[in-house]
C-alpha cells in the first residue's frame, strides 16, 4: 500500500515550490521584464504599485542597510582639509570681506543696511558671529585692513567653507545619481576639489560658496526625487521633494543669480509631469495627486521659504543706518532714530500754511533727492544759444538742506499762518508753492529746460504776495488716494503737482546740471504727467506759526520736532519696496572695478583679480588671487 503522506524530501520540494509562489505573488520591486509587459497585472496604477511597495518596505520595519562609499568619504575628507585648514590667514579683509563683515556687523548691532543681494548667506555669517559672542564692533575702511582682535575671524570664515566643501561630495553624488561609473564620479569631484577659484571662494566670507552648495544639494536632491518614481508618495520620496525646494530657494536667497538653479529644476520637473502624462498606467487622479504636490513643495514651499527670510531680515534690523536713505521717507520713518526721530511728531494732514519738504520717491540711481531752490538764477544764454527766463533756480539736491523748505500757500490768500482750526488740502485743490527762505513762488512757463528742451523750465520768480497766478498755481494730484476727496498726508500720499496753465506735472529727469547749478539734479514740467518721474512725497511737515517774513525764514532754520510715536509700516509694504530697490538698483553698476569682466570671458579664464596683498612683505605666499586652474 502507497504512503499516504509524503517523504521528508517531497515536503521540502512542496515547501520550496509554496515560497517561490509567495515570492511571485509579492513581488521583488524589480521592474517587469520587457516579454511580459503585454501580459495581463493584476497592478494598473502607478500609484497601486507604489502603495505595494511601500507595504513591501513596512514589512520590514526594523531593518536599516547602510552603504559606505569610501571614495567619497576621502574626497569629502580632503575637500574639509584644504578648505578649513588655517582659516585665521591673513587676518585681514579680502576682497568683498570689506562689505560682509560690516553687514554681519550691522545685523548685530540690529541697524538696517541696503545691498542688491538676498539676505540668506549674510544671515548665516551673522549667525554664526552671534554663536561665537560678536558684538559687531568692527570698522573696515579698506581692503587689507586688519580685523579686531574681537571679531572671530575663524568662526566666520567656517560656514562658507564648510559649504563649500561639501560641494565636492554634492558633485560625486549627481554623477552617480546620473548612472555614470564611480570612476566618473571621483574625476568629476577631484576637478571640483582641486579648482584654485573654488578653493579661494570658500575660504573667505564670501557667497559664493554657499550658494554653489544650495544649487548643487537642489540638483542631486532632485535627481534622489526622480529615481524614487517608482516608490511615489514614500517618506523618502517626499523627504527630496521638499529639500529640493528649499535647497534651491537658499541658492537665490543668498545671490539672485542662483535663480537659474531653481529654472532649471522647475524645468526638468515640468518636463517629468508632462511625460507622466502619457503614460496610461497612471490613474487621473493619480496625476492631479502629482501636480498638487509638486506645485506644493516647489512653488509654495519656495515662497513661503523666501518670504521667511526676509521676515527675519526686516525684524532684525530696526535702527537707521547709513543705508536707509536709499529708502522711501515711510520706509525710515519706520526706523528707530534717523528720520523717524525727525518726524514722529510732525502733523498727519498738509493744511493751508504747512512747512513740507518734498521728496522725490522713485530715487533714480538709488539716491534720493529733494526739491530745492536758492537765490541764484538760470545764465541768460546756455552754451546752445538758447535763451532762459533768467529766473531763480529749482533743482533737486541730494542732501538733506534749509532750501527744501516750501511753505503751501492757499491761491486767494496772502496769509502763510495755520488758521486755529487748520483746513487740509485734498486731491484735485489749488495750491501755491513759496520757497521758505526766498519767499519767492514756484513757477513754470513755455520756457525750454536747461537740459532737457523738450520739457519745460521749472523756476521761481516773484515773491508770493504779487499776483501773477496763471505760472504759480499748482493742482494737487494724489496718485494713491482711495476716494475722491481725499486728504494730503505726510509721508503716505504720492503727489504729482500739476502746472494748472499748461497742463504739466514738475518731474525729475536724473540729469546733472553744469557748473552754474552747482552739479544738482534737472527739474523740469513734462506734459506727459503719467510717469514714475512726476510723484513726490512730503518727508519733513511742520505748521507756519509767524506771519513775519523774518520771522518765517527764522522759523524754517530753527524748527525742530519732538518725536511722539513710531511710524508704523507693515511688512508685506517693506518687503515689496525693498524687492523693487533690489531689482531696481544700480549699485553693482557702481561699484565696478579694473578687474570687472563681461560673461563671455569667464570660460576662457583671461583674467585674474588680486583678492589681498600684504602691505609687508612681497614675497611668496603674501598675495592671493583669484584665477581657476586653466588660466
Amino acid at each position: 500500500m502507497a504512503d499516504v503522506f509524503p517523504t521528508s524530501s517531497a515536503q521540502g520540494v512542496l515547501r520550496t515550490a509554496v515560497e517561490k509562489s509567495q515570492e511571485r505573488e509579492q513581488g521583488d520591486g524589480a521592474p517587469v521584464p520587457e516579454h511580459q509587459k503585454g501580459e495581463p497585472q493584476h497592478v494598473t496604477s502607478q500609484c497601486q504599485v507604489s502603495a505595494l511597495k511601500r507595504r513591501q518596505t513596512m514589512s520590514k520595519p526594523f531593518t536599516v542597510t547602510v552603504h559606505i562609499d569610501l571614495m567619497q568619504l576621502l574626497l569629502t575628507a580632503i575637500s574639509l582639509v584644504s578648505r578649513t585648514w588655517a582659516l585665521g590667514l591673513p587676518r585681514a579683509a579680502v576682497f568683498d570681506e570689506l562689505h560682509f563683515a560690516k553687514f554681519v556687523s550691522l545685523y548685530m548691532n540690529r541697524v538696517f543696511f541696503f545691498d542688491v543681494h538676498p539676505p540668506l548667506g549674510k544671515l548665516l555669517l551673522a549667525l554664526a558671529g552671534s554663536y561665537a559672542g560678536f558684538e559687531g564692533d568692527i570698522k573696515l575702511d579698506r581692503i587689507g585692513s586688519e580685523f579686531p582682535p574681537t571679531v572671530p575671524v575663524e568662526i566666520l570664515r567656517l560656514v562658507p567653507a564648510v559649504t563649500g566643501s561639501l560641494v565636492v561630495p554634492l558633485v560625486y553624488q549627481i554623477c552617480a545619481e546620473l548612472q555614470m561609473s564611480r570612476w566618473a564620479a571621483t574625476m568629476a569631484a577631484g576637478f571640483v576639489l582641486l579648482d584654485n577659484a573654488l578653493l579661494v571662494q570658500s575660504r573667505f566670507m564670501l557667497m559664493e560658496g554657499m550658494m554653489i552648495f544650495f544649487s548643487c544639494l537642489s540638483v542631486m536632491s532632485f535627481l534622489k526625487f526622480r529615481g524614487l518614481s517608482h516608490r511615489s508618495f514614500s517618506v523618502t520620496w517626499w523627504f527630496w521633494l521638499c529639500l529640493t525646494g528649499i535647497s534651491f530657494t537658499c541658492s537665490l536667497s543668498v545671490k539672485y543669480t542662483g535663480a537659474f538653479t531653481g529654472i532649471l529644476i522647475l524645468y526638468l520637473a515640468t518636463k517629468d509631469y508632462w511625460n507622466m502624462l502619457d503614460d496610461l498606467t497612471i490613474s487621473d487622479s493619480c496625476l492631479v495627486k502629482h501636480l498638487f504636490v509638486r506645485t506644493l513643495a516647489l512653488v509654495v514651499l519656495p515662497v513661503c521659504i523666501y518670504l521667511g527670510i526676509f521676515y527675519i531680515h526686516l525684524s532684525l534690523l530696526t535702527k537707521a543706518g547709513p543705508h536707509d536713505t536709499a529708502m522711501t521717507s515711510a520706509f525710515q520713518a519706520s526706523l528707530e532714530g534717523g528720520l523717524a526721530a525727525l518726524t514722529k511728531g510732525q502733523p498727519l494732514h498738509v493744511v493751508y500754511g504747512s512747512q513740507i519738504t518734498l521728496r522725490h520717491t522713485t530715487n533714480v540711481g538709488s539716491s534720493p533727492c529733494w526739491l530745492h531752490s536758492h537765490a541764484h538764477v538760470y545764465p541768460i544764454r546756455y552754451p546752445d544759444s538758447r535763451g532762459s527766463s533768467h529766473q531763480q533756480q529749482v533743482t533737486c539736491y541730494i542732501f538733506k538742506d534749509v532750501n527744501n523748505w516750501w511753505i503751501v500757500k492757499h491761491p486767494d490768500r496772502n496769509s502763510l499762518v495755520v488758521d486755529e482750526k487748520p483746513v487740509p488740502v485734498r486731491h484735485g485743490d489749488v495750491v501755491q508753492l513759496i520757497h521758505g527762505i526766498t519767499s519767492r513762488a514756484l513757477n513754470s512757463h513755455d520756457v525750454a529746460a536747461p537740459v532737457t528742451p523738450q520739457n519745460q523750465e521749472v523756476s521761481c520768480y516773484i515773491d508770493y504776495n504779487v499776483s501773477m497766478p496763471a505760472q504759480n498755481l499748482w493742482r494737487v494730484d494724489i496718485t494713491n488716494r482711495e476716494s475722491p476727496t481725499d486728504i494730503w498726508q505726510t509721508i503716505q500720499s504720492q503727489v504729482r503737482l500739476i502746472h494748472v496753465n499748461t497742463s504739466a506735472a514738475i518731474k525729475i529727469t536724473g540729469k546733472q546740471l553744469p557748473e552754474w547749478g552747482f552739479h544738482q539734479l534737472e527739474v523740469t514740467a513734462d506734459r506727459l504727467i503719467n510717469q514714475r518721474d512726476t510723484i513726490w512725497n512730503v518727508e519733513e511737515h511742520r505748521y507756519t506759526k509767524n506771519q513775519g517774513k523774518q520771522d518765517q525764514t527764522a522759523e524754517v532754520r530753527d524748527a525742530e520736532l519732538l518725536p511722539l510715536e513710531p511710524t508704523r509700516l507693515s511688512f508685506w509694504a517693506k518687503f515689496w519696496e525693498l524687492q523693487i530697490k533690489m531689482f531696481t538698483s544700480k549699485q553693482d553698476a557702481e561699484m565696478e572695478h579694473k578687474y570687472s569682466s563681461q560673461p563671455l570671458e569667464w570660460p576662457f579664464m583671461a583674467r585674474n583679480i588680486a583678492y589681498w596683498m600684504s602691505p609687508d612683505s612681497n614675497q611668496s605666499g603674501s598675495t592671493l588671487f583669484l584665477l581657476g586652474s586653466c588660466w
